[in-house]
């Protein structure tokens, strides 16, 4: 999947930008990089005096050639759905001087949208989810089961390409998210590292 810079001069910037849009759940890019209609591709959004980027999973709709007579800049719509666009609309507020972000993460969070299993420590029951965000810290997981705070899950993912699922141990660490849980992945060791790595690389680049 493509990334594609979504850099913005200030916050106002980029607050006009989601106005300029002309669509709900969209917002205005300016980039050279061309993106087809349909498209999926991640956006890298940041404007001055934000902490740090975001990473948004988006879908090209328009993408237009820069007109210098015009004045007007190569670039286009991109279109957010669910928790995707709630990104946009917290950035929005952050732009906006009416909410303020968390300390930059030491991983940086990647969208992605795949379908996982997963169990209760304790149980063997498999049950279904997506993961919509995922790090090397860990993961967040879009289900409306009742898990709790310092719970024990595993996560069995397979990834494209693979022969059989992958299991990560997990903790749930949030659970004030409005779409699911926030986990942290348990390494055990450093071949824990190594295969939490090896499943973001195949997830974010299929």
């Amino acid at each position: 999947m493509r990334r594609i810079r979504c850099h913005y001069a200030s916050g106002e910037a980029f607050a006009a930008a989601l106005r300029a849009a002309g669509d709900d759940q969209a917002l205005q890019v300016f980039t050279t990089e061309r993106f087809e209609p349909g498209e999926e591709v991640l956006a890298e959004v940041f404007f001055t005096g934000m902490n740090g980027k975001m990473l948004i999973r988006a879908i090209g709709k328009k993408w237009h050639m820069a007109r210098p007579r015009l004045r007007v800049r190569a670039g286009g719509v991109l279109r957010c759905a669910g928790s995707e666009w709630r990104k946009l609309q917290f950035l929005r507020e952050v732009a906006l001087g009416k909410a303020t972000m968390a300390p930059r993460r030491r991983h940086l969070r990647q969208p992605v949208l795949v379908e996982i299993r997963w169990r209760r420590s304790d149980a063997s029951d498999l049950l279904s989810a997506t993961i919509s965000e995922i790090s090397e810290a860990g993961a967040l997981l879009l289900t409306d089961a009742g898990l709790t705070l310092g719970e024990e899950i595993i996560i069995e993912i397979t990834t494209p390409g693979g022969a059989r699922p992958l299991e990560l141990t997990s903790i749930v660490r949030n659970t004030q998210h409005p779409d699911g849980v926030g986990v942290e992945f348990m390494r055990r060791n450093s071949g824990g590292l190594t295969r939490i790595r090896e499943v973001i690389r195949r997830l974010v680049d299929q």
